[in-house]
């Protein structure tokens, strides 16, 4: 039941409203009986305030500096929301004056010994205890004793009289002097509430005063930098100043040695004005002395070319005997060669023939060995291009690394038709574990070895289990197999085949990776920084100064890390670069996955196949190419 009660005294009507509610807010834990004891032995009741006007407040906390008369102490507290408040175990009494934040409060604080005091609350079968204001200026409030039984709380009998004034206090001088001490801290409170009011007007001046100083010490700071960049164009114009001076005497210093050298080749030019003259007159006179010359040239010529024409026809004559004895000669030595070369022409002709012949019974023979030359080697190649589909058919599909390594790319680049390198994965249980690998040789030398390599991991892997799994020991049980099932001793006779092998045992849960290797090293950019772990310098087979065990590393990898693993055949590529065949070397090739480690898993693919081909140009490809790339 709900009842509902029209004020606390008569003295209430001349009370502010906060002034009224303060006081309810005070005197009503006094009336509350908790029935599990949590308040009966306490020693402090603590009210709680959510959002709650300052006049109120500061009222509240005015009443709540007297003790109870049974010397229990009352704290008043503050709080931004009803989330706050519930963190605070000791809360007796909670005020709530908005809709809102008191369902909200209802919500939080349901099945615990805290009273919810609501402020004009429409719905009042929800409500514990709530205030209302009467139009006269009074509050009255009404309490719910079914909802407050169900947080385990009681309202004693004579609550609603006691506040209601009748007999607030059983020892009235006490109430009297308790009445003369209110007016005085309502006095005090006023005073109080000036200095506070004077406090912080003098906080808000501090402030400005501050943010003045920071302003002029900007300022200083702009003003100093002015200073100091005037002083700087000052002493560039100085520089300036005197660079124009030593310019300027300069420019006088070359303009009187321009003047004198102008007087020097005046000088000059009379000199040579003279001496033309005078090579004009020397020159007339060489004239006519040249004309003399010429004419007794002529006369000269004139009786030389009557003696020549006299020795030509001498001449002539004798060059026609010569000449007709020469022809003759000539024809009788050619008629005598003539004869013996056809002698000899007819005798090669016989030859000749035998040797088409013979060459034509050859051709018949090389065109038969050709064509069974050819055909088997089309056996050959269909027999390989057989054995490349079987490779391939036991290597695992894309889609089958794409299930557990979603962002991934494999680039393999066979120079023959099969290769050498392999790629292969297994998954087991929540770890799933991926190689690449470069077997010894290439072609199908290096394919047989593959295929090796690739059952004895598969039977490897099949004996280990998610919990005992290690990149190492499939590197070192792999090795021992393949010692074991090629029969290597290390003696110099015998065959070194192997193969080097990046394998990495990846966790999907806990974002680790196990990585082992046998020469080939593993790179991981983390943040845009290259990783790189080198991996051990001893191949997987027979190896003179080999160590029990491969080393097992175990990286950390997060989202949006790259992983690379990858054989030598990229890096030893040759290609031409400054007129000569070079390799492309390891660094090269970690500088271009920097360029490119952001870019997406195909398109990262495709531009390592272009710079390949860009750098290896007309040579030819040296030997098998695997880049495997993934990104967490």
């Amino acid at each position: 039941m709900l009842f509902v009660f029209s004020g606390i005294a008569t003295a209430q009507t001349r009370e502010p409203v906060f002034e009224q509610k303060a006081k309810l807010l005070y005197h009503i834990p006094r009336y509350l009986l908790w029935e599990n004891g949590s308040q009966a032995q306490a020693q402090m009741i603590t009210i709680g305030l959510v959002n709650a006007d300052e006049e109120l407040s500061q009222s509240l906390k005015k009443y709540a500096k007297r003790p109870y008369q049974n010397g229990v102490k009352v704290v008043v507290r503050e709080f931004a929301s009803v989330e706050n408040a519930v963190s605070d175990k000791s809360l007796s009494v909670l005020f709530v004056p908005y809709t809102g934040d008191f369902v909200s409060a209802m919500n939080l604080l349901k099945y615990t010994p805290v009273v919810i005091i609501s402020d004009n609350y429409s719905d009042r079968t929800e409500v514990m205890i709530d205030f209302s204001d009467e139009k006269s200026g009074l509050v009255t409030f009404g309490f719910n004793t079914a909802n407050l039984r169900k947080e385990g709380i009681n309202v004693m009998s004579d609550m609603t009289r006691l506040l209601h004034g009748e007999d607030i206090s059983k020892d009235a001088i006490i109430k009297e002097q308790s009445e003369q001490l209110s007016e005085k801290e309502e006095e005090l409170n006023q005073k109080q509430r000036l200095l506070d009011e004077k406090e912080k007007e003098i906080f808000q001046k501090q402030q400005q005063i501050e943010i003045q100083n920071r302003n002029m010490a900007i300022q200083s700071r702009g003003i100093q930098n002015q200073v100091e960049k005037l002083e700087r164009q000052q002493e560039e114009m100085q520089s300036l100043k005197r660079q124009q001076e030593k310019i300027k005497k300069e420019l006088d210093e070359a303009e009187t040695n321009l003047k004198k050298r102008n007087a020097e080749a005046v000088a000059v030019a009379h000199e040579l004005e003279r001496q033309r003259n005078e090579v004009v007159a020397q020159h007339e006179v060489a004239k006519r002395q040249l004309d003399r010359i010429n004419q007794i040239n002529e006369e000269i010529k004139t009786k030389e070319s009557e003696l020549k024409q006299l020795d030509l026809k001498n001449q002539l004559l004798n060059n026609i005997i010569l000449a007709s004895m020469m022809v003759l000669v000539v024809f009788l030595i050619m008629l005598f060669f003539i004869a013996k070369l056809y002698v000899g022409k007819r005798r090669d002709n016989q030859k000749l023939v035998r040797q088409n012949e013979q060459i034509e019974e050859q051709n018949v023979e090389i065109t038969a060995q050709k064509d069974e030359i050819t055909a088997q080697k089309d056996k050959i190649v269909e027999s390989i291009r057989y054995a490349q589909k079987i490779q391939q058919a036991v290597m695992p599909p894309q889609e089958y690394f794409s299930k557990y390594l979603p962002d991934h790319f494999i680039m393999l680049k066979p120079r023959d038709i099969v290769s050498g390198d392999f790629f292969w994965g297994n998954d087991i249980g929540d770890k799933f574990v991926f190689t690449a690998a470069d077997c010894t040789g290439h072609g199908v030398p290096g394919a047989f070895m593959s295929l090796l390599g690739i059952a004895f991991l598969n039977d490897i892997t099949a004996r280990m289990t998610e919990d005992n799994i290690s990149a190492g020991e499939i590197l070192t049980l792999l090795r021992s197999d393949i010692i074991t099932y090629l029969r290597q001793t290390g003696r110099d006779d015998e065959q070194k085949d192997g193969m080097d092998m990046a394998v990495c045992v990846y966790d999907r849960k806990n974002f680790k990776i196990q990585y082992a290797g046998a020469h080939n090293p593993l790179i991981l950019i983390h943040n845009g920084e290259l990783l790189q772990t080198d991996a051990d310098e001893m191949p997987i087979g027979y190896y003179e100064n080999q160590t029990e065990r491969f080393t097992n590393h175990e990286l950390k990898v997060e989202k949006g890390d790259m992983l690379y693993l990858f054989s030598d055949g990229y890096a030893d590529q040759f290609g031409m670069s400054g007129g000569k065949r070079r390799k492309y070397m390891i660094k090269n090739f970690r500088d271009f996955l920097m360029q490119i480690h952001t870019l997406d898993l195909p398109v990262q693919k495709q531009r390592l196949e272009e710079n390949l081909d860009n750098w290896r140009g007309n040579l030819k490809q040296l030997d098998d190419v695997l880049v495997m790339g993934v990104r967490f």
